[in-house]
């Protein structure tokens, strides 16, 4: 079985721990293919990652690793891109990128993937709240993929809260329009397999979703295990591959120049 992984972090995040090199090392190790680097262009002033990135020393690892037999697509991980993109901008240059990614991690002054705003806050109107500034997010930014959709509950997790909540049920026409507003602008969305190593023990986001998703009639998925240390390299996309077929879905996908080419999925 080969897989593509679009969302990969080298060392060149502060939070992250293995150089793009040896990334492509391990990928031919265990079957991926193609690997979508992301680095963490984060905004926020209390996130670990602000001002942690550097386009040169970037592009200058990515360079080393054209070499490897792996499939190497240059992308970026903004955080609130809905807040920060104009800012960011000024620290890349979009066309030497395959792919722009948008990822929510922050509500204002509350990191979501942290247990306190859950220990503080009402969980059902900070979930709320997360989905309603995922909408402004794909309403309004310029992006190719939507990460980690649901991540927040690594921060429910966290706190000691059931993470089994369904928001296709609770807030079904708001996730409603999320989706269609993602299939009508073609962003995509991501499969992330982060949280199956994590208490949480789920993708983001759940399968209902992309149940939803297929439903409307979206097609553009990604899948991406969210790299960022040695031990878990590449994990859960076997796992991830078989959610993104039961879901319906016959393919998954690239961005390659800014155009999503899809995949077959294939059988194990």
């Amino acid at each position: 079985m080969k897989y593509n992984d679009m969302h990969v972090h080298t060392s060149s995040s502060p939070d992250a721990e293995i150089p793009a090199v040896e990334l492509c090392r391990i990928a031919l190790e265990v079957g991926v293919e193609t690997i979508g680097f992301v680095a963490h262009v984060d905004l926020h002033p209390s996130d670990h990652c602000c001002n942690g990135f550097s386009e040169s020393d970037y592009l200058a690892e990515l360079d080393l690793a054209e070499s490897s037999g792996v499939r190497v697509l240059r992308g970026l991980e903004v955080g609130e891109p809905h807040r920060y993109m104009e800012e960011a901008e000024l620290l890349f240059t979009r066309s030497r990128y395959d792919f722009i990614t948008g990822a929510l991690h922050w509500l204002g002054d509350r990191h979501i993937l942290k247990g306190a705003p859950f220990f503080r806050g009402d969980a059902l109107e900070i979930v709320k709240e997360y989905y309603r500034e995922t909408l402004v997010i794909v309403q309004n930014s310029p992006i190719n993929i939507l990460a980690h959709m649901g991540i927040l509950r690594r921060g429910m997790a966290q706190a000691g809260l059931t993470v089994d909540l369904n928001e296709t049920v609770l807030f079904p026409s708001l996730i409603g329009e999320i989706l269609e507003t993602m299939i009508r602008r073609g962003i995509a969305l991501e499969v992330n397999t982060a949280g199956l190593r994590r208490p949480e023990r789920t993708t983001y986001p759940i399968a209902d979703v992309l149940r939803m998703y297929s439903e409307l009639g979206g097609e553009r998925i990604t899948l991406g295990s969210d790299t960022h240390r040695y031990k878990n390299a590449f994990f859960g996309l076997s796992a991830g591959h078989s959610l993104i077929k039961s879901c319906g879905f016959a393919d998954y996908g690239v961005f390659v120049n800014g155009e999503y080419t899809a995949a077959p999925l294939l059988s194990s």
